[in-house]
């Protein structure tokens, strides 16, 4: 490279230097006076629409609204906002319908996903002591799934008429404790957690 072509001072070509040259040359730094010049453009002054106009004394809650600078639209200012007599109103009443084609009142809904389960109310009372006896008499053949299929009633219901017995209980809760026992540290300690979330939930904390 040529030195009489080059824009760049002498003192800063490093590479032009020997190695134990380099520490002695003054480097680029930021001085006070260079420091105060950038941070005052960075002390930008609110806008005024947020500056209060009436005394301390006399604040209320208020709303306010400022957009960003952009381009203006009537879909991003609320109708809150609007004079009654804006035309801005009816152009937000028109894309809402556009938005939801199913807001008129004539206008078809679509199918649901799923089918649609109606209540009934079909059984009686020598059948819902029917559940009762069979259930008491053997839990383990006659479950809530099976109940709900002989009766042609919800798992729900059977659990709201009848109750598993206390040794049913016992044998569920041993099997469970079984299970339990298997479990290693990083299970313990995530189903031990999840049981402290469930009280904070509670406590809504």
């Amino acid at each position: 490279m040529n030195l009489a072509t080059s824009k760049r001072p002498i003192p800063y070509l490093l590479f032009l230097y020997p190695s134990f040259l380099q520490g002695a040359i003054p480097a680029a730094r930021r001085h006070e006076s260079s420091a105060r010049r950038t941070t005052k453009r960075l002390r930008v002054k609110p806008d005024p629409s947020f500056i209060p106009t009436t005394p301390t004394n006399q604040l209320q809650d208020n709303v306010i609204f400022n957009p960003p600078s952009s381009s203006p639209s009537p879909y991003q200012t609320p109708a809150a906002f609007l004079p009654p007599s804006d035309p801005r109103r009816s152009i937000l009443v028109r894309s809402h319908e556009h938005a939801n084609p199913y807001a008129q009142p004539n206008k078809r809904l679509p199918p649901p996903i799923q089918k649609p389960v109606e209540k009934r109310y079909h059984l009686k009372e020598d059948e819902i002591a029917e559940i009762r006896r069979l259930r008491q008499k053997d839990p383990d053949t006659w479950t809530r799934k099976k109940l709900a299929q002989k009766f042609d009633c919800s798992e729900f219901f059977v659990s709201m008429i009848c109750e598993a017995s206390q040794e049913r209980k016992q044998q569920q809760q041993m099997a469970l404790d079984d299970i339990k026992a298997r479990w290693g540290k990083r299970r313990t300690y995530a189903r031990e957690d999840r049981q402290k979330r469930r009280v904070l939930w509670g406590r809504d904390e």
